[in-house]
């Protein structure tokens, strides 16, 4: 009688056994959902696979994903295109690798002409610098030779790119993974009639500055002008006046002549995403110290200004990896040391969570539940060294609670407890308090289930997870079902998903429940939306 009915009853099948016909195995052994390839694609665009799993080593993570990217390609090049060029155009991820190879797997390798086509003619708005152009090129090059299509694809972002910021890619961005802007110039041949474009490419392609031909005083010609005075320039002073004089990048410059000077002069001729990773090298020289109250001041304010925010495309890893790095005063390898500054390092708190965006509160009584299981304590999220998909969790647990008035943070892993993070935690202590939670089996059911033992009223769970759940004798699914019917709320379920993989505890079938990808910037609007039920 018990067996009987155990199997007919959804609440007492463990997660150890499929639910329905539709779940998939996860890693841990436990029945989950599948992604769509679409959902799937856009956790590789994001999180990408740097650092592995628990449950998978980094080089099979890896294969992994970019088998599924290239089945995916060849199946529907056009809604990869499409999903890829969504995610680039909003900002919503911290590194632009996982978009540049499967632009380049589109545009080698997909079946239809019109596809690859495609893929070339959003190269130069994927390829937005001279680094992430020489990235997409190894790639490239990896999937094939240099065909027509490939010639011309390339020629194309030479030729159409403002002159200007081929002159920066001439002085700033050489040579990356084997690759220069001369190898490439050499193999795609772009022709144009316009002197002054004609004059970056020749130097580009390893010629001189001409004389004759091309106006000199043109910003783009000037900024070479002034690299090549650079080279020959004899102290710190003598070349950080030639960055000011001519809006010289800091890598225009020798790098044995990069002290004080230079590094003061950049923080004006280069942009807010270099300022967030040299802020250590500021410190280090001598520039920003707390007896600088000038330069402070300068930091603080360009660090908390949305709009610079917005038009540097920041994304909020980028700055949690400030964070990071900046506040343990030393470089992530271990080179460097420096006294952080602490109202700097206030400034990255306020940058990190002003970096999503103006996010409207849902107003639902949220519970925000932590996965701090074993599997969650391994990998890297988003490539940032030393970022655990548990850290992540708890970083992003404090947007929802400096977002939502009536939000309550839990961690579940072996069982259910208190991980005492509040709104004014700031990302390192939050992150601390889901560390020293970390380690047991997985089970996400669990917050559903003691939500209903507590009798506590949830408008909104948010599962914060790599979705690795095993452990329960109750589905997450029917977990919410039970919370449901016992308390008459309505309640919905957002999953947060903190790792590239193919699955997720949320059925994609229901409108009661959402997948997210952890650290899209998107991300916290997106689960507000659906939060208040505009979704």
């Amino acid at each position: 009688m018990k067996n009987l009915l155990n199997a007919i009853t959804p609440a007492r099948r463990p997660q150890t056994e499929q639910l329905d016909p539709r779940q998939v195995k996860n890693n841990a052994g436990g029945f989950v959902y599948g992604l769509s390839d679409e959902a799937r694609l856009t956790r590789f665009l994001i999180l990408g696979t740097e650092g592995g799993t628990f449950y998978t080593a980094e080089r099979a993570h890896t294969v992994q994903a970019t088998e599924f990217v290239k089945t995916f390609v060849q199946v529907d090049a056009a809604a990869a295109l499409r999903v890829t060029l969504d995610v680039v155009r909003a900002g919503r991820a911290p590194k632009t690798d996982p978009a540049l190879l499967v632009l380049a797997l589109i545009a080698k390798t997909a079946p239809g002409a019109a596809d690859r086509q495609a893929a070339w003619a959003a190269l130069p708005e994927v390829a937005r610098t001279g680094t992430m152009l020489l990235h997409f090129l190894a790639f490239a090059d990896a999937l094939g030779g240099w065909g027509r299509l490939t010639r011309r694809g390339v020629a194309n972002v030479y030729e159409t790119a403002d002159v200007s910021k081929l002159a920066l890619w001439a002085v700033k961005y050489k040579s990356r993974d084997g690759w220069s802007q001369r190898d490439a110039l050499r193999k795609s041949h772009p022709k144009t009639v316009d002197a002054e474009r004609n004059a970056v490419l020749k130097f580009m392609a390893g010629g001189a500055l001409p004389e004759l031909g091309a106006d000199v005083s043109a910003p783009a010609l000037r900024v070479i002008e002034g690299h090549l005075l650079a080279a020959s320039a004899t102290t710190d002073r003598a070349a950080a006046t030639l960055m000011q004089g001519y809006s010289l990048p800091i890598e225009a410059v020798p790098t044995h002549l990069r002290g004080a000077e230079v590094y003061r002069a950049a923080m004006q001729t280069n942009g807010l995403t270099w300022l967030l990773r040299n802020l250590g090298n500021l410190g280090r020289v001598g520039v920003l110290t707390v007896n600088d109250r000038d330069t402070v001041q300068s930091v603080v304010e360009l660090l908390t200004n949305l709009e610079a925010l917005k038009r540097g495309r920041i994304h909020p890893l980028d700055v949690l990896k400030a964070r990071l790095v900046y506040a343990q005063g030393r470089g992530v390898k271990g080179k460097g040391e420096w006294l952080p500054v602490p109202s700097v390092v206030d400034a990255l708190e306020d940058a990190f969570h002003r970096a999503f965006g103006n996010v409207q509160a849902a107003g639902t009584q949220h519970l925000l539940a932590l996965d701090v299981s074993g599997s969650m304590t391994c990998g890297q999220v988003g490539g940032v060294p030393g970022l655990s998909p548990n850290m992540a969790a708890a970083a992003m647990s404090l947007v929802a609670l400096r977002t939502e008035p009536s939000a309550l943070t839990m961690g579940f892993a072996g069982q259910f407890r208190p991980l005492n993070i509040t709104a004014r935690d700031t990302l390192e202590a939050a992150m601390r308090k889901a560390q020293s939670a970390s380690f047991g089996p997985t089970d996400c059911a669990q917050p559903m289930l003691w939500a209903a033992q507590q009798k506590l009223q949830v408008d909104t769970f948010v599962v914060y997870t790599d979705n690795e759940t095993w452990a329960g004798a109750v589905h997450p699914t029917a977990a919410l079902d039970r919370y449901r019917q016992k308390m008459g709320i309505g309640a919905r379920l957002i999953v947060v998903g903190l790792t590239a993989t193919g699955f997720t505890i949320a059925d994609p079938n229901r409108t009661d429940m959402l997948d997210v990808v952890g650290f899209d910037s998107a991300a916290p609007g997106v689960m507000a939306d659906f939060a208040r039920g505009a979704l």
